[in-house]
């Protein structure tokens, strides 16, 4: 779709936020005079940088915050563009490039007015006033720069359209050379759409002499191998997983960003990734719903989990020379953060009413024992310790602990996957002996609980299930959508434990919190944790 006609910037445009970017450092010295067509919604907004701007500011132009995000997402991916063309110079168009980019403006002409054209008289008025800017009245010899600046008015707006989607800046002659092949589109262009006005539709070849747009290529990027997105993500992966810096889910959330940005793009050529493509990928995620849950993607989850996979992996790839540049570098979603309508730790009725659903169950048709089991005892060791849900679900019998007075379980990374990488240790309640969850450990075989390995001997895919399941094992009876059903054990333990006068530095090795200091950390008393959890009152089901 081609965007309206370019309006000028309204400086002090007060009424809707603002985009505001500053101009990179090693940009300033060569950018002032370049003119910006920055996409704004439909629209283009007309800018020259001056020689001490700074920034480059423009309204959004709307206050509906959805909008809002998808806008300053489009201006960053053009803008993102622009710097990288300023950075290599001013782009030299080649004649079949100037062509390819004056057909997208005839195409996009055409399709917005061919249903309904207008007069015929309207279209004999528009061949004339495109004919005078090309030669003039015929009174006065059209010098060079004179024809120069008749194109310029007449059809200068729809070239800054041309160049903006593209995230292109031109030389002059090459500007000049895209002015002549615009205006000779558009006088087919307009040729065709009077035929339309008189109601003849017979089909025209117009279109088949606008080839597509290809990038000139250097003589290094013609002989460059290609390499695949995909190809990118196991690279980085091989590099980066051994350091053992990252857990496996990082790997997998990484994954599938780049699986879906392939399905968007329709190829798997990462050399053709171009900012734009990412800013498209981002809004047709904004815009899809969740197939599990019914909801819209949630802009955190593409700012923080899919840009941020996409922006590492193709650094990565640009760090190791294999592609051009970082195609996603500066492309962002803004957010609102949501509404906080209640606590985000269960309620004493929420707590018992999932214990007591938890103590009842009884294995269904076709649930295996370790899911029964898993429904059976993780809500109440998450009740009694605040530790994450797939910390516990990848227990094995061997993280059992026994001291002298007291028993422990082992959170270790060797189990799986523990958030920092940091292993520590839980003192088992009282409470939850007298229930049995230390006889049930014991009589189980060794290895895991709760999990079963696939014949390769991973875990993800039963880890991963056990967690979904427990979600939805809580759903059942914690309805309220403003708790989470998995974490909601983590905020009511820290709460519990300030009301119950727990040591608030115990209560962080216990649950797995960030200390201040390193004594926090690293270090623990093993009797002492345990007088800590023994203050926790017990649940009473």
């Amino acid at each position: 779709m081609l965007f309206r006609l370019v309006r000028p910037m309204r400086r002090k445009d007060t009424s809707f936020p603002h985009f505001v970017q500053r101009i990179p450092a090693d940009i300033l010295p060569k950018i002032s005079g370049t003119k910006l067509s920055i996409p704004v919604g439909d629209e283009i907004v007309a800018r020259t940088v001056t020689s001490k701007a700074r920034v480059v500011k423009v309204s959004l132009g709307t206050r509906d915050p959805n909008d809002a995000k998808i806008r300053q997402a489009q201006i960053a991916g053009y803008l993102e563009g622009v710097w990288k063309s300023v950075r290599k110079g001013p782009q030299k168009l080649t004649l079949k490039q100037a062509v390819s980019l004056a057909g997208e403006v005839y195409k996009a002409w055409v399709s917005v007015l061919e249903d309904d054209p207008g007069s015929p008289a309207i279209w004999k008025r528009v061949r004339e006033a495109d004919e005078f800017a090309r030669q003039g009245n015929g009174l006065m010899i059209m010098t060079p720069a004179m024809q120069q600046k008749g194109l310029e008015n007449r059809f200068g707006a729809f070239v800054d359209v041309a160049l903006s989607k593209r995230g292109l800046a031109v030389d002059e002659d090459s500007r000049g050379k895209l002015l002549e092949q615009v205006a000779v589109a558009m006088e087919l262009a307009t040729e065709k759409l009077q035929r339309h006005s008189f109601g003849d539709y017979t089909p025209d070849n117009n279109e088949t002499r606008f080839p597509d747009w290809q990038e000139h290529k250097t003589i290094e990027e013609k002989s460059a191998p290609k390499v695949s997105i995909t190809q990118l993500l196991e690279g980085w992966w091989k590099e980066a997983g051994r350091t053992g810096d990252l857990s496996p889910s990082t790997y997998e959330s990484y994954s599938k960003a780049i699986r879906y940005l392939v399905d968007f793009l329709g190829h798997d050529d990462a050399s053709k990734v171009k900012p734009r493509d990412v800013v498209g990928y981002k809004d047709k995620r904004l815009s899809d719903v969740n197939s599990r849950t019914g909801k819209p993607i949630s802009a955190k989850t593409i700012k923080d989990s899919e840009l941020a996979g996409l922006k590492t992996v193709f650094k990565w790839g640009a760090g190791q020379h294999l592609i051009p540049g970082n195609p996603a570098e500066g492309v962002t979603v803004a957010y609102k953060k949501p509404k906080l309508i209640r606590s985000k730790g269960f309620t004493e009725v929420e707590a018992l009413t999932l214990l007591r659903h938890s103590v009842n169950h009884r294995p269904q048709v076709n649930e295996t024992e370790r899911l029964a089991n898993a429904k059976r005892w993780v809500p109440w060791i998450c009740a009694y310790s605040g530790s994450r849900v797939g910390e516990i679900v990848q227990l094995r019998k061997e993280d059992l602990i026994r001291y002298d007075q007291h028993y422990a379980l082992r959170i270790t990374p060797e189990a799986y996957t523990v958030k920092d990488d940091e292993f520590r240790e839980i003192p088992i309640h009282p409470h939850l002996i007298e229930t049995g969850f230390v006889d049930f450990v014991q009589s189980q075989a060794d290895g895991y609980l709760f999990l079963k390995a696939n014949a390769k001997g991973e875990i993800r895919g039963s880890w991963k299930s056990a967690k979904n399941r427990l979600q939805v094992f809580a759903r059942q009876v914690v309805t309220d959508p403003g708790v989470k059903p998995n974490h909601g054990w983590r905020h009511r333990f820290i709460t519990v434990a300030r009301e119950c006068g727990m040591a608030q530095e115990l209560r962080r090795m216990i649950t797995g919190h960030t200390g201040t200091g390193v004594d926090e950390r690293e270090y623990g008393d093993p009797a002492g944790l345990y007088r800590e959890i023994c203050k926790f009152p017990a649940y009473k089901v």
